[in-house]
């Protein structure tokens, strides 16, 4: 991660945050340099990721949103090498704030539609197929 955008994530994150749901599966939790690990691992493999904040609320301390990514496999992720393939996904994140900065991340999305859009799994019915074949 660049040194400017390794900043302006210490700016909005807590150096001691936590996450339930990790940003990405594979990568270590606990702390603002677990954090940074894991955004590093998603850019690392979709550089141009996108994230549309399609609804959002916020009580006290929580913020809540309904989000939308979108980005290109151009790098290792999850289960494969880059794909090339383009994919568009939805997900929930609950943050909770102190002091102007992110404390807890509880990230939700949809891993296994990237997984089939990016033709790292199969689709529903190639899934399906040996099950209903037997």
């Amino acid at each position: 991660m660049l040194v400017d955008e390794s900043r302006r994530l210490a700016s909005v994150v807590a150096e001691h945050v936590t996450e339930t749901g990790p940003v990405v599966v594979d990568a270590p939790t606990g702390g603002l340099a677990a954090f940074r690990a894991g955004w590093e691992q998603l850019l690392t493999a979709f550089p141009d990721l996108r994230v549309t904040v399609d609804s959002m609320i916020a009580e006290a301390d929580l913020v809540a949103a309904t989000v939308t990514l979108s980005a290109t496999s151009t790098g290792y992720y999850r289960r494969g090498s880059a794909t090339g393939r383009s994919a568009t996904w939805r997900g929930f994140l609950k943050l909770r704030l102190s002091g102007g900065l992110i404390t807890e991340v509880d990230v939700m999305t949809d891993r296994f539609a990237v997984l089939q859009q990016l033709g790292i799994v199969g689709d529903d019915d190639e899934l399906a197929a040996p099950r209903q074949a037997g």
